[in-house]
């Protein structure tokens, strides 16, 4: 079977039953626990994630919500839930940490057969090099304690592990002429990144692209997002989503009509930039002469 995150696999069901009842013509609460002899609060449960229904109780569900031949599916679903396969991050950090919507990145991230990533003001995570990493941490972590960081760090290095698994996902990473630029971390910080950019994009599962300034952005194109695209033989519902972060939170969103939205803005974006060769060269002048005006 394909790897899929527990997290992710736990918010596709409940998220999945939860659409279906909505979307139904029965989508009473209290209709539906009556069918399946349980109280109202029990359906919310489900579509929490608290507990499971079990497969006679997901059959009746579906079946009210019109879906009955979507049931295959969600028992498949329901009982890769409840195997409960532990994440790669629970043993690793305290119960605080991370954050429920990091983890739900990371398991997308983790599940993901491809990630379209834009950034138009910093290197991306998934390719940020430790000490640039750091450095923009310290920036954006102000006022934390000295622990938050080192658990963010190494959060970090974890979710860039999936690049190096036999069955990796495709990175394709459209990046801001300007962020090549940007002092992050100083100039001997910045030229060891744009370094392991060039090195990066030298892989097989790896494509850089940058997007002059001349070229400008697209309309809406104003900050980063990225774009997973999850296996549809064990996602069907939700195969796709876009993360967005803000300076409060990492926000996903999974709506038809605004993955649309997004994909548009991927492709006018991506048609704007210079080639993978040129981008690749463009990278290595710039490490040159950051490399030189250090020395």
């Amino acid at each position: 079977m394909v790897e899929v995150s527990h997290v992710v696999a736990e918010w596709a069901f409940t998220q999945g039953l939860k659409k279906l009842r909505e979307t139904s013509k029965n989508s009473n609460q209290s209709e539906i626990a009556r069918r399946i002899g349980k109280s109202r609060a029990t359906i919310g449960h489900y579509e929490m994630g608290r507990y499971l229904p079990s497969h006679d109780s997901l059959d009746i569900m579906l079946d009210a919500y019109g879906h009955s031949d979507r049931a295959p599916y969600y028992r498949q679903l329901r009982d890769r839930v409840e195997m409960h396969s532990p994440d790669w991050w629970e043993d690793e950090f305290p119960d605080h940490f991370p954050p429920r919507s990091l983890k739900l990145l990371a398991g997308f991230e983790y599940s993901a057969t491809e990630l379209r990533v834009f950034e138009p003001l910093h290197v991306p995570e998934p390719l940020q090099t430790p000490a640039y990493a750091e450095a923009l941490l310290r920036a954006g972590l102000t006022g934390h304690r000295a622990d938050q960081l080192t658990l963010h760090l190494r959060m970090l290095r974890g979710r860039q592990a999936v690049l190096d698994r036999t069955d990796a996902p495709r990175l394709t990473c459209v990046l801001g002429e300007s962020a090549l630029r940007s002092p992050v971390g100083g100039p001997l910080v910045l030229g060891e990144q744009l370094n392991a950019l060039v090195s990066q994009a030298n892989r097989d599962n790896v494509e850089i692209r940058i997007l002059p300034d001349h070229s400008g952005r697209p309309a809406g194109a104003t900050s980063g997002f990225t774009e997973l695209l999850l296996p549809t033989e064990i996602i069907q519902d939700f195969s796709e989503v876009v993360y967005v972060s803000t300076p409060v939170d990492r926000i996903h969103y999974e709506s038809p009509e605004t993955l649309a939205i997004f994909r548009d803005l991927w492709e006018q974006t991506k048609q704007a930039t210079l080639s993978p060769e040129e981008s690749t060269e463009v990278l290595a002048d710039l490490a040159r002469q950051l490399t030189k005006d250090a020395s």
